[in-house]
């Protein structure tokens, strides 16, 4: 698995932030371009920035096995041991933020606050026929085409990654109950329905960007604050 590793160029007394992008993007795309690591940088923060397997600089295996979330968390969590950080703070999009919550609900001691956003209680695949994705009208249908023709993406991997996710939908029973956890996502986020559902459900609390969709949401000024906000608030 590839992974960015950027220090500040003055550091905090903090945990480093692990930043997990969505599905057909990568650590570049997500994050990079929209200029997060600068945000974080200016408050002295690490940040932690991989390539999700299927992705990016990483492997990309075939078989939706691989793509289950509990193999999403291993990987993870063999990339902190193997740079010795005991704890992150982590901060999800869309996919990113499905494996966030599985990560939080398997080793709940390796993050410090979790923040979830453009994702809801909802399915995200619903009505998509994943046989064959991209096919059909549905709006992971649109996902789908877009992300697959973009330079140096593997249709047949995303599409296993698909699947795979799939196979375990989310559940908000049992909800979060070890870290702090905030969600959000922007007011036309129709992927992100159910996000406050999921605050409430964890005791925390939901951000709602106004004007933005699931594609434009990440790039806010108002979503870097108000995780910038929740992640140094004492």
């Amino acid at each position: 698995m590839y992974y960015a590793d950027l220090l500040p160029q003055v550091p905090v007394d903090a945990v480093p932030v692990l930043l997990l992008h969505g599905f057909g993007t990568n650590f570049t795309m997500n994050w990079r371009t929209t200029g997060w690591p600068q945000v974080f940088d200016s408050a002295g923060l690490r940040v932690l920035g991989p390539d999700l397997r299927g992705h990016g600089k990483s492997g990309k295996p075939t078989g939706e096995e691989a793509y289950l979330p509990a193999c999403f968390v291993t990987d993870l969590l063999a990339m902190l041991d193997a740079l010795e950080v005991e704890k992150v703070d982590v901060v999800g999009y869309s996919m990113g933020s499905r494996l966030a919550w599985e990560w939080a609900l398997r080793a709940p001691e390796r993050l410090r606050r979790v923040v979830l956003g453009g994702f809801g209680s909802g399915d995200a695949f619903h009505n998509t026929d994943l046989s064959d994705p991209g096919r059909g009208h549905t709006p992971f249908d649109h996902v789908f085409r877009t992300v697959a023709a973009l330079p140096g993406n593997d249709a047949k991997a995303l599409a296993d990654c698909a699947r795979g996710q799939a196979s375990r939908p989310f559940h908000l029973d049992p909800p979060v109950t070890g870290p702090p956890l905030m969600t959000i996502a922007g007011a036309q986020d129709v992927l992100a329905t159910g996000a406050e559902e999921i605050a409430e459900a964890c005791n925390g609390h939901h951000v709602e960007i106004p004007a933005r969709d699931h594609t434009n949401a990440v790039s806010s000024r108002v979503f870097k604050q108000a995780v910038l906000d929740f992640l140094t608030d004492p």
